[in-house]
């Protein structure tokens, strides 16, 4: 006996318009959250702001605070922020935040900020606050500006050749004004190191 020939079956092809129909929601859908993602990515790297008619393409990136908040380099736009690259583990880093200390202590909080990030991931929360805590002990300074973790995102963008301490300054616009791998100091360029060494106050003085 032939098998009936269901082609032209008006139940399969209303099931066939309801697959097509749920293909193209699915498609649809994937598009629109691409398309999300691809405008938030933009936001992360670049953000403009304009003022007094001056538009300005600025940097932006995310970070979370030790104490697990997530915050922007935007939540910082009006100061002069330095980020500092470092771990636990980097002798370097450990005389950059004696020198850090001084260029936090002689600026007014209305004018800079510091963000020192942990670029280490195996480095916790409490290994960063443990530091800072044996530093005071050890050195009797207090390293009291902001602290937080990376990703992995900021320093794959800003890092220079891969080594720590690295420390950018950006404008109160959140442009990058300086760049530097290795130990810079506030002022004073001590005793025997070469005459070219980075001055944080100069490159500050530049645009505060």
């Amino acid at each position: 006996m032939a098998r009936k020939r269901t082609g032209n079956n008006p139940k399969n092809k209303e099931r066939l318009k309801k697959r097509d129909l749920i293909i193209g929601i699915f498609l649809l859908i994937i598009i629109v959250i691409v398309s999300i993602m691809g405008i938030y990515a933009n936001q992360l790297n670049n953000t403009e702001i304009t003022e007094n008619g001056i538009t300005y393409d600025s940097e932006e990136f995310e970070f979370t605070l030790i104490d697990g908040n997530i915050k922007h380099l935007s939540d910082y736009r009006g100061k002069i922020v330095i980020l500092d690259m470092w771990a636990t583990w980097c002798g370097p880093c450990t005389y950059q935040m004696d020198e850090l200390k001084k260029t936090y202590d002689y600026y007014d909080r209305n004018d800079l900020e510091i963000i020192s990030l942990n670029i280490d991931p195996r480095e916790s929360s409490q290994v960063i606050y443990d530091y800072i805590e044996d530093f005071k002990n050890q050195y009797g300074i207090e390293l009291d500006w902001i602290f937080g973790q990376d990703d992995g995102t900021v320093w794959e963008k800003y890092m220079i050749n891969g080594g720590i301490p690295t420390l950018y300054i950006f404008d109160k616009h959140g442009q990058i004004h300086f760049r530097h791998e290795g130990v810079s100091v506030f002022s004073e360029i001590p005793a025997g190191w070469p005459e070219d060494t980075e001055t944080l106050s100069l490159k500050i003085e530049e645009i505060i």
